[in-house]
């Protein structure tokens, strides 16, 4: 029985990395990834440069101002105070205005409407009303006596929280952020190759079925022979495919990214003119000093986590997690004859999986040492995305050994109802089944 499922594992090995598609979905998925990345911190860094320079009008009827708005790289103000807004439009066609901002006293307080003639972007909207707060902030520090310099030195001040872990061994350094962050990793990465490859099993079985391929297969082979094969082979070929992907975006990343700002026609020395400028600021500086601060701590958290233990469990949830949606979505295959009859069954399987990576996000980072979490990490529908999320922060080794048992328990379980319902599902022709058909073919002793 293992050499024929080796024989079916290899040939859906070799068939589907001899495909054009997987060769180049292979070879262009990091270079997409790396370019995709890359327009996004263009864009990011340069926005400011990219932006056309906006005038606004202001029209203080309220006499709040003073006159007095400090300008931004993007957006200009000019002070207007004796217009209506009847000649909104004429004065914005004269000055070639982006809109114009109307401040009135009224019964409920000030009112500030802003006029255009187009919708204002919630950046315009932010940006205005921040600086304004400002504007009137600082007249109300004056007024008052109070010295501006002395409350922003006082506004400068910052609380930076060291976290560290007892452990066996002692006191070990830790890292909060860092710690999610491996942990959000490895759980995207068992989510998105779950669904990737779990839906390519079942679309090759019922392309297998629909062509009467299978019943050729079938004469030779048993059932669930054939099943575990296909299920194997597709896992090796996204493990190589990953594998890949991996060697890839380390040996690219630099190119890309060069070329990407070539192709964009960056300036670096335009670039390091504003990143010095950027940093004479009192906020920026803060920052670089943060930084310097949390740099050491970075290594140091990295340090002192188990990485060994985290990578062979990645692993182990990585080909566990698919073996045992994998099982799931070859059964929802042999069920039907055509992709579209398979949404009728896809929510049940997928369900989980999207639950378990919506609490992943929220409850368990929040507390992932919590009954809830401890659960979740327990079942198996949950356990390959709860707990990549959770062994970065430390947990018992009892709790590891019997989240890889159940996981262990979970897919055989899941194989045995999947191989129920694929050795009658896959020769049947012609019918749409339902859950009681499924029923019945799980209790069908032949």
């Amino acid at each position: 029985m293992v050499h024929k499922i080796y024989l079916i594992a290899k040939r859906e090995f070799i068939t589907r990395v001899k495909k054009k598609s997987f060769l180049v979905m292979t070879l262009l998925s990091p270079i997409l990834i790396l370019l995709f990345y890359g327009l996004i911190f263009y864009f990011s860094f340069n926005k400011d440069l990219t932006d056309e320079v906006k005038t606004i009008i202001i029209s203080d009827h309220a006499g709040i101002l003073n006159e007095k708005l400090e300008p931004t790289k993007t957006i200009q103000f000019e002070f207007n105070n004796g217009l209506e807004e009847s000649q909104a439009t004429i004065e914005i066609d004269e000055r070639e205005a982006y809109a114009i901002l109307f401040i009135k006293k009224s019964e409920k307080g000030i009112t500030y409407d802003l006029i255009g003639k187009e919708q204002a972007s919630i950046g315009v909207v932010s940006t205005l009303e921040d600086k304004i707060e400002q504007a009137l902030k600082d007249q109300q520090l004056q007024q008052n006596g109070i010295n501006q310099e002395l409350l922003a030195q006082i506004n400068k001040t910052r609380i930076d929280v060291q976290t560290r872990k007892i452990t066996h061994e002692g006191i070990e350094e830790g890292n909060s952020g860092l710690t999610t962050a491996i942990g959000y990793i490895g759980a995207i990465l068992i989510y998105l190759f779950v669904f990737l490859y779990g839906v390519q099993v079942m679309r090759g079985v019922i392309e297998e079925k629909t062509n009467r391929i299978v019943e050729v297969i079938i004469s030779s082979v048993k059932p669930f022979e054939l099943m575990m094969g296909k299920i194997s082979g597709i896992a090796l070929v996204g493990l190589t495919q990953f594998l890949i992907w991996v060697g890839l975006v380390a040996v690219l990343s630099g190119p890309v990214s060069a070329l990407v700002l070539d192709l964009m026609q960056v300036n670096p020395t335009e670039i390091s003119q504003q990143m010095q400028e950027a940093a004479k600021t009192p906020a920026a500086q803060q920052s670089m000093k943060a930084a310097k601060q949390s740099g050491p701590e970075i290594f140091k958290g990295l340090e002192n986590l188990n990485l060994p233990l985290i990578l062979g469990m990645f692993i182990f949830y990585f080909i566990s997690g698919y073996l045992f949606y994998g099982a799931l979505f070859a059964a929802i295959g042999s069920a039907v004859d055509n992709e579209t009859d398979t949404q009728q069954f896809m929510l049940p399987v997928t369900m989980p999986l999207i639950f378990s990576f919506v609490l992943a996000q929220t409850i368990v980072t929040n507390d992932p040492n919590s009954s809830l979490s401890i659960w979740l990490s327990m079942i198996p529908f949950s356990s390959p995305i709860i707990m990549m999320v959770r062994l970065p922060f430390g947990i018992p080794t009892s709790q590891i050994l019997a989240s890889m048992a159940f996981m262990i328990l979970g897919f055989i379980f899941t194989v045995w109802l999947a191989a129920r319902i694929y050795r009658i599902g896959i020769l049947t022709y012609g019918k749409k089944p339902s859950y009681k058909e499924l029923a019945k073919w799980l209790l069908r002793k032949n």
